[in-house]
């Protein structure tokens, strides 16, 4: 049964207001351009319910002993990076989770999903030309997989990678990319060549400065990385596949042929506990679906049903994993979708 999930804007970031700049206009005109052609794609239930575009405030918060403690290792990060022909606009920026709606309202319930505990905020303009600016967002996810499960959300399919920290994209004008526990966007004014230099050049500083070791995401050396498509894999840390039960996953597309679908693997805190999300994934296919026959592949029994739509979901469990498929044309497609996951999966015991 194909699952229906949310759809958002792809990766809006309202910029906030510099009234101590010259060419507001201009940011306000190159976020509505961007606004208008941006692209959607699926994010989990919680963001859609939110504006996807979520608000930039003005003003920083005043900084608390706290504050400092929790944002003193991403706020000296940002220090000292002021490109040439470039004028840092005020100082370091603190947030932690607990206000950072006050810098990305409507966005920042994504961030928490996936445990941020801290953001730091710069901005840098031309000396000679307002208008062309730099932002830097910098984010402490608390972990590797957190700093993977924002960056995969908000990556558009189709972005172009980049070779930074442990992985980048650019997308448009802008650059995001991940190092460690940490998450980095750099939005820029547009694609002027000066600032795009500038902003490239001071993202592989930034990398290079972010302390942490590029560690083993589980879902990835888990799922097949034949015929799957990379930009596409996303870690989903609550309502994956838009299921309220289904948490802990990594799901990626693939395409072998004139067969598509996606693939998901969701590891749960025991076998019993997998078990309880197993009959409660049946439950939901037989409400909204229609059970087909099941099959044993691989010496494990998967159940599959179909939508009103046509489109099959298979579905099994492997001790403390779910595994399955979902958007398949026919049962027999879902079978040997199935049947090439279960083959190409990669279970650590």
């Amino acid at each position: 049964m194909k699952i229906v999930e949310f759809v958002s804007l792809a990766n809006i970031i309202k910029r906030g207001r510099h009234s101590s700049l010259e060419g507001e206009g201009s940011r306000a005109a190159i976020f509505m351009s961007r606004l208008l052609v941006a692209i959607p794609f699926v994010f989990p239930c919680f963001v859609a319910a939110q504006d996807s575009a979520g608000r930039v405030k003005d003003g920083p918060p005043r900084i608390t002993p706290e504050m400092k403690a929790r944002t003193e290792t991403i706020a000296q990060a940002l220090e000292g990076l002021t490109p040439k022909g470039f004028t840092k606009k005020g100082p370091v920026e603190r947030y932690t989770e607990a206000n950072l709606y006050e810098k990305i309202d409507g966005r920042s319930e994504l961030f928490q999903a996936y445990d941020v505990t801290g953001m730091t905020f710069v901005t840098f303009s031309r000396a000679d030309d307002p208008a062309r600016f730099i932002d830097v967002f910098l984010y402490d996810m608390s972990n590797s997989l957190g700093a993977f499960g924002v960056y995969s959300v908000e990556r558009p399919p189709g972005s172009k990678a980049v070779a930074i920290g442990d992985g980048g994209h650019r997308a448009g004008a802008d650059l995001f990319f991940r190092k460690g526990r940490y998450y980095a966007t750099v939005l820029t004014s547009g694609s002027d060549e000066a600032v795009q230099k500038a902003a490239s050049a001071l993202a592989d500083t930034l990398a290079n400065r972010l302390r942490g070791e590029a560690a083993e995401l589980w879902g990835l050396a888990m799922l097949p990385a034949k015929n799957r498509i990379e930009d596409t894999v996303q870690y989903l840390m609550v309502d994956a596949l838009g299921l309220d039960f289904l948490t802990n996953t990594f799901k990626a597309q693939y395409r072998d042929g004139d067969l598509a679908f996606t693939a998901f693997v969701a590891r749960c805190k025991s076998t019993a506990s997998a078990a309880e999300v197993l009959a409660r994934y049946k439950a939901h296919l037989e409400e909204f679906g229609e059970m087909a026959e099941p099959a044993r592949i691989e010496g494990v029994s998967v159940v599959f049903a179909k939508a009103g739509d046509g489109d099959f979901d298979g579905v099994c469990q492997i001790g403390d994993v779910i595994v399955g498929v979902t958007a398949v044309k026919g049962r027999d497609g879902a079978v040997k979708a199935m049947t090439f996951l279960l083959k190409g999966l990669r279970i650590s015991k």
